[in-house]
């Protein structure tokens, strides 16, 4: 597993360098970006370490079948749809989506992760689990960028979920989903601790969208095993309500339901305590506790949704919370 990580670890630092000498994969201060907190240029392109690495580790750790060459693909192919917006930065959304549903479409031809037990809400027909696993994977996958706007959030957030997906692996005896997640974390860490606190590099839409790929991957295979579907939405859920609630509150506004802007949970945050690492620590640590009460105190189907419920609940009230409070600093600047 530690060459997982030393590929990880010096791939970002190449990375790096490439930002710094040759201005490649930047995040420029200038962008005009909603979500932007960084002072300076930093290179986007971690997610090219946590690929790579993993990609070798699984190579090392798989036989060369036709299902794992296809995992193999559709990852790869939901990576590129990343990292070439993380490079170029000429792709639109619709191109990005494309190429996401393509690589998920290859991932399910591998026979695995498809998921269409919903109990107690429906049992679904092959055909409509195809179409709700290309769904769920591709909101996943995008959710996990959403929340990608702090040192150390989105990674801190996935290593929490690679944790629990663990948990639930290791205790059913479900090897393959064990020890895919054991090389996510390990690539993860090598890219982790050049990203937090100092954010040296960023994970970038290509790591976003391969880690958010991967665990919605990983959660189907579970549901495949006997899991509750439902297990992976109240791991999942602070990701996917950020996008739920992002959308509703634009479409309140009048404004565009995908239209990038600063006010996510954590932008207001940041906002608040102007502490980019600490906002990320914090927000990591209270969803820590929340995964581990989900995992401890929670073992059937209505008790997963009714955690993710719960959880929902406490986020607004925590949101409704720091938007006034944010609200009364902006008020005091304009008075000044």
């Amino acid at each position: 597993m530690w060459i997982g990580f030393c590929v990880s670890f010096l791939l970002c630092l190449g990375c790096i360098v490439l930002a710094k000498f040759f201005g490649i994969g930047v995040d420029f201060i200038v962008a005009k970006k909603p979500q932007k907190f960084h002072q300076q240029n930093i290179s986007r392109l971690g997610g090219v370490g946590i690929f790579v690495g993993f990609i070798v580790l699984f190579l090392l750790n798989f036989p060369f079948n036709l299902s794992n060459i296809l995992i193999f693909l559709g990852l790869s192919v939901v990576f590129l749809a990343g990292v070439l917006e993380d490079v170029l930065e000429i792709l639109s959304p619709r191109v990005r989506l494309f190429i996401q549903l393509l690589g998920i479409i290859i991932l399910l031809s591998s026979g695995v992760g498809l998921i269409t037990n919903l109990l107690p809400l429906a049992m679904l027909p092959w055909y409509w689990g195809v179409a709700f696993s290309l769904f769920g994977i591709l909101g996943v996958c995008n959710a996990i960028n959403i929340i990608d706007g702090l040192n150390g959030l989105a990674s801190g957030i996935a290593l929490i979920v690679f944790a629990a997906i663990i948990f639930v692996a290791f205790g059913r005896e479900i090897d393959f989903v064990y020890r895919i997640a054991q090389m996510a974390i390990v690539v993860i860490l090598g890219f982790y601790v050049l990203n937090f606190p100092f954010g040296k590099i960023f994970l970038g839409d290509g790591g976003a969208y391969f880690l958010g790929t991967l665990i919605a991957f990983l959660l189907g295979v579970l549901s495949d095993h006997g899991v509750s579907a439902w297990f992976g939405l109240s791991v999942m859920i602070y990701p996917v309500w950020e996008v739920i609630f992002s959308i509703l509150r634009r479409k309140i506004k009048g404004q565009k339901a995908m239209h990038p802007d600063g006010l996510h949970l954590h932008s207001l945050l940041f906002k608040i305590n102007r502490n980019n690492s600490f906002s990320a620590l914090l927000l990591v640590c209270l969803y820590a506790c929340y995964v581990f009460l989900v995992l401890v105190c929670v073992d059937n189907t209505i008790g997963f949704m009714w955690a993710s419920f719960c959880f929902c609940i406490l986020y607004m009230v925590f949101y409704i919370y720091l938007y006034k409070k944010y609200k009364k600093i902006e008020a005091g600047k304009v008075g000044i």
